[in-house]
């Protein structure tokens, strides 16, 4: 996650991530997982339950620190 977040506008970061999200939900096209680079090769994951929060645990954490700089 880091490597493809670190260095994008906190705008294209937040999109990363909505992307990933909507990939774990299995509500993504391919497009948008081609948009991931390597982590799209978590597509999977989403037929892991117990996997899963462990996916998405460092998204949902930069989410909530980006809500958190806006409040600021």
């Amino acid at each position: 996650m880091l490597e493809l977040i670190i260095g994008k506008p906190v705008d294209e970061a937040v999109h990363l991530s909505e992307l990933f999200l909507k990939m774990i939900k299995d509500e993504a096209t391919e497009e948008e997982i081609d948009e991931l680079d390597e982590a799209g090769a978590l597509r999977d994951i989403s037929h892991m339950p117990a996997r899963v929060k462990c996916a998405v645990l460092g998204w949902h954490t930069m989410e909530e620190m980006v809500e958190n700089l806006k409040n600021v």
